[in-house]
Order: structure tokens, then sequence, then C-alpha cells
């Protein structure tokens, strides 16, 4: 079974009926980049979330509010009671819910003593300027570096698992009426629940669903270009925003987030208008189903693209174990390679004629590969890590692995990525071959040619390392064509 099986597909259940209930179809192998926004919870449709939920967040926050605004100093009683209140450890089963940023499994994180600590003098700092909204530790994570949405994510998960388990006890409920899932026990944080396994899990995970709407990809500050439009629809906020942000209508850049929210700590009323704009923008969550960032639709592009295009892998024997790995790893890209330059695969890469990100590019290419390895029984795995970084994709047969590197044209480390990163990666994995493949979307400038005469002026490294350019840029249509 190849990589980037959504649940639907291991349950036999349709994609639509997942759709008709509100529910996301996780990817079960890996993770969505995907995080659960604790400001969409009470605009959610289901009760489990817009109700439960939500009032599980603020009752928890109000209280770690509460004890945070009695303390007079760090460490006294008052602190300590709060920051157990913070402190959350990674629970057996939690990364069922199959959000986060890991590429290789669905393994989520901790909130631990030391980021724990950190949020509290955040938090003590807001109190002080006279915040009095429990609501502004949904915006902890635009503002403390190591703290990113992804982290938020899962402690708003633990601290309304009870309301998450009544949701898919409902809705398992709905699905079974049409198809029988298979449903096991589980402990999720001192609750029982009846959920199915997650059979790509080494930690027998149970399969988390979660409602469609209470969902994001990034938080709206990641792209503060937004907020003028969003903003200036209403009159009293637009006016506060402008009296106490400062110039927010002038953001171009993400950089500019920086500014807004240095001039947020400024005082309550500053704070108060920048969290009343969070709350307001915040309201979308993104759209799974149209997913324009490619998020979910890359599994069903690599399903329909090699169930289609056959590849049919002659593994020659006779050859040395390494070369013979790499044999089949220049077949699978040169397939690759005719997928996207001759059977119109480079499409994907689009959406409304701009690029998609390089995330999607690599996790196409692994489902893609995946599906061809198993029929040569060649191992791959994915961001594996000698200790110099991750490396996207490793071929191996025992001990000899063969590296693949996947740049998009766009990313700015392109040319410096082969030089510096493949060849680390080839000495701390020990590879006897490695591949740099450069997707051209765009801006690839003299990208190529400095590329190549890296490659030309160090003759031995090129001896094992090699660059391949794939034309991923889009035609006109033979309509359009003059």
């Amino acid at each position: 079974m190849g990589f980037g099986q959504s649940f639907s597909t291991v349950f036999g259940i349709a994609e639509s009926e997942l759709r008709k209930l509100g529910i996301l179809n996780p990817t079960l192998d890996v993770d969505a980049r995907l995080f659960i926004d604790p400001f969409l919870l009470p605009h959610s449709k289901h009760a489990e979330f817009n109700e439960c939920a939500f009032s599980k967040y603020e009752e928890h926050f109000t209280q770690i509010y509460n004890l945070i605004s009695l303390s007079d100093e760090e460490g006294d009683k008052a602190w300590k009671a709060a920051l157990r209140q913070f402190q959350f450890s990674e629970s057996k089963g939690m990364s069922g819910t199959c959000l986060g940023y890991s590429k290789t499994s669905t393994h989520g994180h901790a909130f631990g003593p030391k980021k724990a600590a950190q949020s509290l003098r955040w938090a003590k700092q807001v109190i002080d300027l006279g915040v009095k909204d429990p609501e502004m530790f949904s915006s902890l994570s635009l503002f403390e570096d190591g703290i990113g949405a992804d982290l938020i994510s899962d402690m708003i998960a633990a601290i309304t698992i009870e309301c998450i388990i009544k949701f898919n006890h409902r809705v398992l409920d709905e699905l079974n009426q049409t198809v029988q899932i298979p449903v096991e026990e589980f402990n999720l944080r001192g609750h029982q629940a009846m959920l199915p396994r997650n059979p790509f899990s080494n930690h027998r995970d149970p399969v988390i669903l979660l409602a469609d709407d209470i969902l994001k990809h990034l938080p709206i500050m990641d792209d503060p270009k937004q907020i003028p439009q969003v903003v200036e629809g209403n009159e009293k906020l637009r006016d506060r925003v402008n009296e106490h942000i400062g110039q927010v209508f002038a953001t171009k850049t993400k950089r500019d987030k920086e500014h807004i929210k240095d001039q947020a700590m400024q005082n309550s009323a500053a704070f108060q208008t920048f969290l009343d704009m969070l709350k307001l923008l915040e309201r979308s969550n993104y759209n799974i189903y149209e997913d324009p960032e490619g998020l979910l639709a890359w599994r069903d592009v690599a399903a329909s693209t090699t169930a289609i295009n056959k590849l049919q892998l002659t593994v020659d024997t006779s050859l040395p174990r390494l070369e013979r790995i790499n044999k089949v790893v220049e077949s699978i890209l040169a397939q690759f390679t005719r997928l996207v330059e001759n059977n119109r695969l480079n499409r994907v890469f689009y959406v409304k004629d701009k690029p998609r990100k390089e995330a999607f590019a690599q996790l196409l290419f692994y489902a893609i590969a995946s599906s061809y390895c198993d029929a040569a029984d060649i191992g791959m795995t994915a961001e594996a890590d000698a200790g110099v970084g991750p490396v996207d994709f490793k071929f191996n047969d025992g001990a000899d692995s063969v590296l693949v590197e996947i740049k998009l044209s766009t990313n700015s480390a392109t040319v410096t990525g082969y030089e510096a990163q493949l060849g680390a990666y080839s000495k701390a994995e020990r590879a006897g071959f490695g591949h740099y493949v450069v997707i051209d979307v765009g801006k690839l400038g003299k990208k190529w040619e400095r590329l190549t005469k890296l490659r030309t002026s160090n003759v031995e490294f090129a001896k094992t390392n090699f660059i391949h350019l794939v034309d991923g840029s889009l035609k006109p249509s033979a309509s359009n064509r003059k």
C-alpha cells in the first residue's frame, strides 16, 4: 500500500459522506499541515465545539488568567499553580488527530515547563497592561518564538478532548449507518473513547476525527496584507486599529507583523484592539475542499496518476546492491519527469497560476515514488535525519541508500542546497548516490547555470551527486498557441 492513505480509503467510506457531516478526511500516515484554531471554536456548526470545547477552553484559560493575576513574582504559589495548568505532556493516542508538520508520521509534541514558563511571562506582561480578556491566550503563538500554531493546537486538543470524543462518537454512529467501522477502546487523557485504530501507527494510536470548520492552515498574521480588506468593513474596529496599532493598513510584507505586534504591546487598549481584530479576521477556516495550498490534494493526485501511469521496474540483480537501488531511483525520477513534462502533471503545482508551496511537490513525489518502490521492494523514508538536518527522501535496501532532495525553483536556497545540504547528507548517511531535483515553476533565473557550474567544478562530488531539472512551467493550451 503506497504512501498517503486517507481515512476514507482505508475504512471504505465515501469522501462525500465525510464532507456531508463536516469531517476532515485525515491522511493516516502523515500529518496534514493544519491546526485547531481556538478563534474558530465558537463559530463551529457543531455543538461539541461551539459549546462544549469553547466552554472548556474559556474555563481553562480563565483559571490561568486568574492565577497569574494573583501572582506577585515568578515562582510564587500562584505562579506555580498557573504553570501546572499550562503544561501538558504528550499523551498516548493524542497524535490520532493527524495534524501538524511532520512528513513521516503523525506524532505530536508536548508543552513542557520551559515553554509554559515562557508563555506565562508573556501573559503576565499582557495582564499587567490591564488586559482582562482570557482569549488573549489564543494569540500566544503570534508573539512568542518557538510556540507555533501546531503546539497551541495540540494544547487545545488536550484541554477539550472530552468534547472531541463526544464529536467522534456521534459522527461514527452516523457513519456506521452506511458502513461498519471497527472501533477499539482507548484511554485519552483519562477519558474512555471507542475509536478506530490507525493501522499506520507504530504506537497503536486511534484515529481522532475533527470538524472541518475549526481548522486553519496559517495564522492570519503570517499574511498581514489581508488585514486592510477585512478590517475596513468594520468602521468602529477600523478606527480603533488606526488609533491604537498605528499604520496597520500600510502592511506590505510578513515582516510588518513584528511592527504591529510591538505596537499591540504598548497598552491595554492597543492589545484589546489587536485581539478584537484577530477575533474578526480568524473567523474563516481553511477550505479543505478547494484546498488552495494542496495540503490534502496531493494524495488524490498521486493515486490517480500512478493508477493510470504504471511503471514496470526491472531490477538488475547482477549489479551491486547500491547500483541496483540507484537504477531504480533513476527510473522513478525519469518517470516523474515524464509525468510532469508530458502528462500534464505540471498543472497541479499551481493554484490560479501561482506556484504552490514546496511541501506539496515533495509530498506528491513521495506518494508517487512510494507506490513504485512497493513493486520493486525498495524501502523509502521521508525526511531522514542523520544529525545534519533533514533530507527529503532516502531510498534504501539494508545499509546502502540513495538520497533524493526536491526543490522548487522559487526556493531561494536552491543553489546552496545542492552543495551544502546534499553533500553533508551524503557524508552523514554514507549514501553512495545523491540526486538533487529542481522543479522549474518560475524564478529559475541563473540558478540552473550556477548548479551546473558547481557540479562540474567538483569532479569527485559529481561522480555520485547528480542534478535534474524538471520543467514544471505552465504551458499555453493548444487553442492559445500560435
